[in-house]
């Protein structure tokens, strides 16, 4: 009896890692711990908070050894992951809370832990800012442990019980505690129904190399079946279920094209970004930790663009804003890393809910309009001061530079200045060495910001342009929305007239001009910003590789007229296309991997 073919299904998601697998599913559905409410005794209040307070302990030592483990395979960068489970266990007020409320209502804790995690993810979920609804991810994930060890059985690992052999998984949600306690060896890769780019998930994904789609559509948990067998497309966002003999053959040749074009990518990173006609693109690398320098320099970046230092601020290794000097240590560190190439390190730029343990502000309704970066560090300037002190410290050991985000008005310009002059005078009257003449920078990443840039350009050095909050602050959109991800458009003209306006304001004042949002790692928006006159691309390391393939392809009086053209465009789609038509001539095997 000839087996029945199966009809090939396409699901559609978000691509989180790039990579292309094809292997056995495992169907992963997280069966949710359910907690019956109780009324206990006065006798048995301080019984449970004891058992409570033991189950946090051993959750906290569960998280370390995960951390340990996940550090031994990727690195301590990427291990910091679960730095945000471990503050949520550390949360003095949320465990007062609870014992507070179990010992004035009576209430099993388990269930009072519960409830009110409810209310803190249902209250983080629905705010628009998306870093506050990916972290609901972790909140929930570090509960079901909690609740798992209360009842003195960790079932952490049971949904992995029966995982033989290398497989693909597919699942409605899945925590990176998940993933750290698997053999990365029998990961192929990962799919899951929820989650963004910005997912711990996403992120980890990246970080082990193991292809990734996330946010899936079509509900694949219910139709997908245990070892039934699928193609994951991490580069476009795609699952395929029964893949039909063509589909097997033409992403069997995907992945060997790709694993031969990165391997002559990473022996061309010695050779110059320049284009035909001789004019040279400065590319660098977006780093959040220290150790980040170490990829920054395999893959070629003519130093750091875009240094983020709110990891600082989140590291459970520091239970506060960390001090002038433990910043100090941690920038000069990677000035000298760097050996000499430039690295832009940004104040911290933090939003609205993100310190309230710190400054006890209350929740804002939308803090990406509210209390954000440099408006915060401008009220509470001895913060701003002393990362402005390290900052100018670490300067007399490499070329750094320094630079303020989420400029808005041109006041701010002049509290910043105002600051630093103070930061430097202090520093002379203690004879610690800085750097006097370091270069400084903002942020042009709204609206406004871009509107003034000719005021602007006269109190700095260098502009970087943050892309991906200008587009969203432009076209009044959310990205990470799926009813208005259409709306989100780097490549709409008018975000094209605002980089524009930026660059001219920036060359008739002779300020250097930097992308650091993610329109730079792209070539297709990386050929409109060229032709639109900025200086330097800066972008994740491993994207620097193509581009560089890329200028070195192109000639610049060509993409200018090309840019010019995508100005006077109505829509993003026209600019876009007229992008990627040039690509395709002069360096098709940039799209070959990903189509």
């Amino acid at each position: 009896m000839t087996k029945e073919i199966q009809k090939e299904i396409v699901f559609k998601g978000i691509a989180a890692s790039g990579g292309v697998s094809i292997g056995p599913a495992i169907v992963i559905s997280k069966a949710k711990t359910i907690i019956e409410e109780r009324n206990i005794s006065a006798g048995e209040t301080e019984t449970e908070i004891q058992k409570f307070s033991a189950a946090i302990e051993k959750t906290k030592s569960d998280i370390l050894e995960l951390q340990n483990k996940l550090k031994n395979a990727i690195g301590e960068k990427d291990s910091k992951i679960f730095d945000a489970h471990m503050l949520i266990l550390s949360d003095k007020a949320l465990i007062d809370e609870i014992e507070k409320q179990v010992r004035a209502d009576k209430k099993n804790i388990d269930f009072v832990f519960n409830q009110t995690i409810k209310r803190y993810v249902s209250a983080i979920s629905s705010m628009p800012d998306s870093y506050f609804r990916e972290r609901a991810a972790d909140i929930k994930d570090i509960a079901e442990r909690v609740l798992r060890n209360f009842a003195e059985g960790d079932k952490g690992s049971e949904i992995f019980e029966n995982f033989t052999g290398q497989k693909i998984i597919v699942a409605d949600e899945l925590a990176p505690t998940d993933i750290a306690e698997l053999d990365r060896e029998k990961i192929l890769a990962i799919v899951t129904e929820t989650g963004a780019k910005t997912s711990h998930t996403a992120i980890m994904s990246r970080s082990l190399g193991i292809p990734a789609v996330v946010g899936i559509e079509g509900n694949p948990v219910e139709t997908i079946r245990d070892d039934d067998i699928v193609v994951v497309d991490g580069y476009i966002g795609t699952l395929i279920l029964h893949p039909s003999q063509n589909t097997l053959h033409i992403y069997a040749e995907k992945e060997t094209r790709n694993e031969k074009f990165q391997s002559e990518l990473l022996t061309e990173t010695r050779l110059r970004p320049e284009t035909i006609d001789g004019f040279r693109i400065q590319l660098a690398a977006n780093i959040e930790y220290p150790d980040e320098c170490e990829s920054a320099l395999k893959y070629g970046a003519a130093g750091i663009g875009l240094m983020r230092t709110e990891y600082l601020v989140f590291s459970s290794e520091y239970p506060a804003i960390p001090s002038e000097g433990e910043q100090f240590e941690i920038y000069s560190k990677i000035a000298s890393d760097m050996k000499g190439q430039p690295v832009v390190i940004r104040t911290f730029d933090i939003g609205g809910d993100k310190l309230t343990e710190y400054f006890k502000t209350t929740p804002e309704p939308n803090p990406f309009l509210g209390w954000r970066a440099t408006r915060i560090f401008l009220e509470h300037k001895e913060i701003m001061k002393s990362q402005i002190r390290a900052i100018l410290r670490a300067g007399a050991f490499g070329n750094v530079k320094i630079m303020f985000p989420m400029i808005t008005v041109f006041e701010e310009v002049e509290a910043i200045e105002k600051l630093m002059q103070d930061a430097k005078e202090e520093l002379k009257r203690e004879n610690l060495p800085f750097d006097e003449k370091i270069q400084k920078g903002i942020m042009i990443e709204t609206p406004s910001a871009a509107l003034i840039a000719e005021h602007l350009a006269k109190k700095v050095d260098f502009f970087s342009i943050g892309t991906n909050d200008l587009t969203q602050y432009t076209l009044a959109v959310d990205r990470t929305n799926k009813k208005v991800a259409g709306l989100y458009q780097p490549g709409h003209p008018s975000i094209l007239k605002l980089i524009n306006n930026v660059v001219t304001a920036a060359k008739q004042n002779g300020v250097w001009v930097s992308v650091c949002g993610e329109m730079a790692g792209d070539p297709a928006y990386a050929i409109l910003l060229i032709g639109l006159g900025v200086n330097e691309l800066s972008m994740t390391p491993s994207a620097i590789g193509p581009i560089r393939r890329l200028i070195r392809r192109i000639k610049l009086r060509e993409i200018e007229e090309l840019s010019r053209k995508a100005l006077s465009f109505k829509k993003s789609d026209d600019s876009i296309q007229l992008a990627k038509d040039l690509i395709g001539k002069v360096a098709p095997e940039i799209f070959s991997v990903e189509t």
